[in-house]
């Protein structure tokens, strides 16, 4: 009986395991979003410190922040330089990037939802310049889908897409930059 309860709880807490970083197959796509852990911390306590953390790190805070509810959640924009790679016929090229992350948050947690991802297309002679949505990293394509974008008929991976599984660890900086602010028991220092 013992053995079936420990098989039965170990199923239900990998069932219920929830991602702290951000992946990327060409089966599966892009992580949906990521939970935190920040133990020992009221919800307000992580507002506030989200708060700060945008307020220091974006030119414009009032302006990237899009939304919020107090102590609750939080969705931010902001760009990211040179921050897309990809390959074109002269090899590795870059691309800014334009994103939408949501944060949810709860007593000791928080949810980190890129929910908006965009690079710049400089574009040609006949399309203008704009911002895209990369379909890529969309939750929402098929399994099929995905592996036409990222394997050929034969099987053999595509080399214009051997960068997208490094473009993801933008968001994981980002979120390990926020964690760590969260984390922070830095005193300001007044006595300047």
């Amino acid at each position: 009986m013992k053995k079936i309860f420990s098989l039965f709880i170990l199923i239900t807490s990998i069932i219920h395991a929830q991602e702290t970083e951000f992946t990327f197959t060409p089966e599966k796509g892009m992580t949906d979003y990521i939970v935190i852990s920040v133990e020992g911390k009221t919800a307000p306590e992580i507002y506030k410190k989200v708060i700060e953390w945008i307020k220091i790190n974006y030119k414009n805070p009032d302006k990237v922040i899009l939304s919020t509810i107090e102590n609750e959640y939080i969705r931010f924009e902001g760009i990211g330089e040179n921050a897309f790679s990809y390959e074109n016929m002269y090899g590795k090229g870059f691309k800014d990037i334009k994103y939408q992350i949501e944060i949810y948050i709860k007593d000791g947690k928080y949810k980190f939802d890129v929910i908006k991802y965009e690079n710049w297309f400089s574009g040609n002679s006949s399309e203008s310049a704009s911002w895209y949505e990369i379909p890529e990293y969309k939750n929402n394509l098929t399994e099929e889908r995905l592996k036409n974008i990222f394997y050929r008929k034969n099987g053999k991976p595509r080399e214009t897409n051997k960068y997208f599984y490094e473009n993801i660890n933008y968001f994981n900086t980002l979120n390990k930059s926020l964690f760590e602010s969260i984390n922070s028991t830095v005193k300001k220092n007044d006595n300047w």
